[in-house]
């Protein structure tokens, strides 16, 4: 007796040591590269991750585990992407009307993930296509945006 209540214990202890993970979020996580190299190949990911998917999701999320410290999200039912760069400070970019096809552009035009939260304006047929809005959809994530 005293072993299965020691055992269910270790269980319980041990079940909250990691991460929750929100099922309806698709997340992949980059560990390989320096930090310019995972923000470069952070928006490819993000595509191909979520054109190899079964779209049956809520979100596709690519999430820096080392060096790029970063989360960029998509959600595809609402088209809206959202970036955090500094995971613990919150969410810094919202983009509004980001379809599939949008994604395809940026990759074909090699944006990078500092190109959408630093600069945030492109001077180009961008500009027109991503709309740059303070974050106010509440974002399901399986990361850590905020404290």
């Amino acid at each position: 007796m005293k072993f299965q209540l020691w055992f269910l214990i270790m269980v319980a202890l041990l079940s909250g040591c990691g991460d929750r993970i929100d099922p309806v979020i698709s997340t992949i996580y980059l560990e390989e590269g320096d930090r310019a190299a995972q923000r470069r190949q952070a928006i490819p990911e993000l595509y191909a991750h979520y054109q190899n998917s079964a779209k049956d999701r809520e979100a596709y999320e690519v999430i820096s585990k080392k060096n790029g410290r970063f989360i960029i999200n998509y959600v595809p039912g609402l088209e809206l992407l959202t970036l955090c760069g500094d995971p613990g400070s919150g969410w810094s970019r919202q983009f509004a009307n980001v379809s599939d096809d949008v994604l395809k552009i940026l990759v074909n035009e090699k944006v990078t993930f500092d190109d959408l939260e630093i600069h945030g304006s492109f001077g180009s047929k961008l500009d027109s296509l991503l709309i740059s809005k303070t974050p106010i959809y509440r974002v399901r994530t399986n990361g850590s945006p905020s404290l």
